[in-house]
């Protein structure tokens, strides 16, 4: 090998290090930052600041984290999902659900009403094993935050979920996962069964967005909820969280079982 060739090498080999130490430094600034946050005693009303319809949890750096992951937010609406959470909190619930974690603001704002013991699952389709790990620190001392990565429609990810929990029914369940017609209603015929007589299941996006309520072509955010949600509260006690009856999109349905 020449003493060119061998430069080449070592320079790209040290390139390949530098990259290795930064992206582990950004692992462990996250871990920290996620830990910081599960170690917040503030309410939740107290650690979101509005961004449109897009919830950021304030401090920790969590902002600053984006490896696999941006700011750790919850596209929510501030008095639809604080009202939810109030509904939550009266339930002292030890056993948590959410199917469609995304950025995991929702996720960490249930674990700040949750039970001081309490077990939060998270179903998504992917997660890395890096960022689970991170979330795990985001619980409160003393809580077990679980991330199960697949598909929520599988048999086989409902068995995990229900592993997880240790045979005990879940208090809460929040659904924003697939907003197609078959995806949420799977969602829900899967895991409601799951949920204990008075406990409550949340549904995200039951209001009609534009898309939905004038058959634009643009693509729609709630998707098919608002179709189902009309279907699933017939008979049922239910609750709409809607900040504005007029508004494009979002809204929490809730149905007490």
């Amino acid at each position: 090998m020449s003493a060119a060739s061998l430069t080449r090498l070592i320079a790209g080999r040290a390139q390949e290090v530098a990259t290795a130490l930064w992206l582990y430094r950004q692992l462990v600034r996250q871990r920290r930052a996620y830990a910081r946050a599960g170690r917040d005693r503030r309410r939740p009303s107290e650690l979101v600041e509005e961004a449109g319809a897009v919830l950021m949890i304030k401090d920790h750096e969590l902002e600053e984290v984006r490896v696999a992951t941006g700011r750790v937010a919850a596209s929510q609406k501030a008095d639809e999902i604080l009202g939810f959470l109030d509904r939550v909190e009266a339930l002292g619930p030890r056993r948590v659900c959410e199917i469609g974690t995304s950025a995991a603001g929702t996720l960490y704002l249930l674990s700040r009403v949750a039970a001081a013991d309490a077990v939060l699952v998270s179903v998504d389709l992917e997660t890395p094993p890096h960022l689970a790990a991170a979330r795990r620190r985001l619980g409160r001392p003393g809580q077990r935050v679980v991330s199960i990565a697949g598909d929520s429609h599988s048999p086989a990810t409902l068995e995990r979920v229900r592993g997880e929990l240790g045979g005990e029914a879940l208090d809460v369940l929040f659904i924003d996962g697939d907003h197609s017609y078959e995806g949420v209603r799977c969602d829900f015929e899967l895991y409601a069964p799951l949920v204990r007589p008075g406990g409550i299941v949340g549904l995200h996006d039951i209001q009609e967005d534009f898309a939905t309520r004038h058959g634009a072509p643009t693509p729609s955010i709630s998707g098919d909820v608002p179709g189902y949600w009309v279907e699933l509260r017939a008979g049922r006690r239910t609750e709409e969280l809607i900040a504005d009856p007029e508004q494009d999109g979002y809204g929490i349905g809730v149905v007490y079982i």
